[in-house]
């Protein structure tokens, strides 16, 4: 048997602010053996990523107060140990993965130096083995080493580059413990399985011991070997991976494994067509010149054809880059296209502008970011009001009845419409902007992974949300995501993309069971985990 890496005995955290005092870590324990992959699991808010921090001595000692506890790492508390020892111990024994790579690399340095400033802190000062040392770790982590990577800016690489150069920094120096923190939230699903088999990899080969953070839990039951589950700061239930998923014991672990998404429509009988969509394309230029030969392309969208019948719910899948935002901002008139999309028998790229504008009520959206898409300056009632101030005639009384049903229907109170966005949780946030979308009683709303950024409890209660609501008012919804999932739980139909183009589509069932492409049945081996 291993040695403990990772001994934390009770250990309770609390937060500090000019008004309160809440604890966040309420008295847990834990081990981690060398070698060893570690689940931590719960909803957003239960500690998870605050535990994360601790480990690696990276809260803010001016809001966070350890009460009492102890972390021992390697036999040692190192919350006992200064400052200028746990210089020693960050990012070389102890490293971590933050959950979203734009924010955690620095924008304004090369990826060259932000790795070579890691070698240089815990390796050597010799630069002549500096590419020795960074050819390595690419060549583990599955980068290619030429100058065009090295010396290109976080924002230059891609989703998976970014998150494959995290990785590289983090395991530069062969640490004991990596703490992954939502590693594969922002990717979609094929680049998903790739970070996770590499860290796996790395795992098994360097005898590393990996602290996994989600609240994906198909994610934790295929690549770890013992779980812990948390809520509201406190260790709900902990034991090996087998037995949390077959045996589990506490009421709360089996809440969050019943919330993982399933079927939940029926075969829409409604079969009148609300849109079509024929020959679209659309292309960027991507290189410039005063000569249109010379000008370079990027086809976004090739040749699509695509119907949605009143009632349905379409499911577009597909790699980051295959063109799923694209479609979106086309059927919604925020881009120039070349083709024709028939809205409710009307030919949207024939309409003059003052037709189109009084058109866009019947279409709307739900973006992916609930954080971003509210106006930080506006209450809830003045989201929700504008666009029936735009639109219709009503008056202050009349728009205050009609906010206060639409936070009812969301399942939010009425009480809260004089609220600012910050003070609502994420959920919250993604049903205020689902009652903002259906304000004016829409034909189509285009869902742009409404749900990716949200815990499993709370992705289940606004599938749950987004159902109802079709439901109620027969709404037309385009469901864009890179989780089948998710999509198959909701989607009537589904439509893949592939680098522009529809590799495949057909009813939801058909695709799953079924799949006739080479890419969707890889798309469906990468999501679909088998038990």
């Amino acid at each position: 048997m291993s040695e403990d890496l990772l001994k934390i005995e009770n250990l309770s955290i609390d937060f500090i602010d000019v008004s309160h005092r809440k604890k966040i870590i309420k008295n847990i324990s834990m081990n981690l053996k060398e070698g060893e992959i570690l689940g931590l699991v719960g909803e957003s808010g239960s500690g998870k990523s605050m535990t994360g921090l601790a480990i690696n001595s990276l809260l803010d000692d001016k809001k966070f107060i350890r009460k009492e506890g102890k972390i021992f790492f390697e036999g040692q508390d190192i919350l006992k140990k200064r400052e200028q020892d746990l210089l020693k111990i960050r990012g070389n024994k102890i490293s971590m993965i933050f959950q979203e790579p734009m924010l955690s690399l620095n924008p304004v340095q090369t990826l060259k130096t932000q790795i070579c400033e890691v070698i240089k802190l815990h390796l050597t000062n010799d630069e002549s083995e500096y590419q020795t040392i960074i050819e390595s770790v690419f060549a583990k982590c599955g980068l290619e080493y030429n100058h065009k990577i090295l010396n290109s800016y976080p924002h230059m690489l891609s989703g998976g580059q970014r998150q494959r150069a995290m990785i590289a920094i983090s395991v530069v120096c062969n640490p004991k413990l990596l703490i992954a923190d939502e590693p594969t939230t922002a990717l979609d699903v094929t680049l998903q399985l790739q970070v996770l088999d590499l860290l796996n990899k790395l795992s098994k080969e360097n005898g590393m011991s990996l602290i996994l953070i989600s609240h994906d839990l198909d994610l934790i039951k295929n690549y770890t070997d013992t779980v812990v589950i948390m809520k509201d700061g406190e260790i709900e239930e902990t034991n090996s991976t087998y037995e949390i998923f077959n045996n589990p014991q506490s009421s709360y672990t089996k809440e969050l494994i019943n919330c993982r998404p399933e079927r939940m429509i029926d075969k829409n009988s409604y079969n009148k067509e609300l849109l079509q969509i024929n020959n679209l394309n659309c292309r960027f230029i991507t290189k410039n010149s005063l000569f249109k030969n010379r000008r370079e392309y990027f086809n976004a969208l090739t040749d699509i054809n695509l119907t949605l019948n009143i009632g349905e719910t379409l499911g577009v899948v597909g790699e980051s880059g295959s063109g799923k935002s694209t479609l979106a901002m086309s059927i919604l008139q925020l881009l120039k296209y070349q083709g024709q999309i028939i809205f409710d028998g009307l030919s949207l790229e024939k309409m003059n502008k003052e037709d189109l504008r009084n058109k866009r009520k019947d279409f709307q959206i739900v973006f992916q970011d609930p954080y971003s898409s509210l106006s930080p300056r506006l209450s809830i009632y003045e989201i929700l009001s504008e666009g029936l101030s735009v639109y219709t005639n009503y008056s202050d009384i009349q728009l205050v009845k009609l906010c206060e049903e639409l936070l009812n229907e969301v399942g939010l109170e009425s009480s809260m419409m004089y609220r600012y966005p910050h003070q609502f949780s994420g959920g919250q946030r993604q049903r205020i902007a689902i009652a903002r979308a259906i304000s004016l009683k829409p034909k189509l709303v285009i869902m742009d992974e409404p749900t990716s950024a949200l815990d499993v409890v709370v992705q289940k209660n606004i599938l749950d949300l987004i159902v109802s609501i079709q439901k109620k008012y027969n709404l037309s919804y385009i469901f864009i995501s890179h989780d089948i999932k998710v999509v198959s739980a909701i989607s009537h139909k589904i439509c893949v993309l592939k680098k522009s183009k529809i590799v495949e589509h057909g009813e939801t069932t058909n695709i799953l069971n079924n799949p006739q492409s080479e890419y969707t049945q890889r798309l469906i081996k990468s999501t679909l985990f088998t038990n």
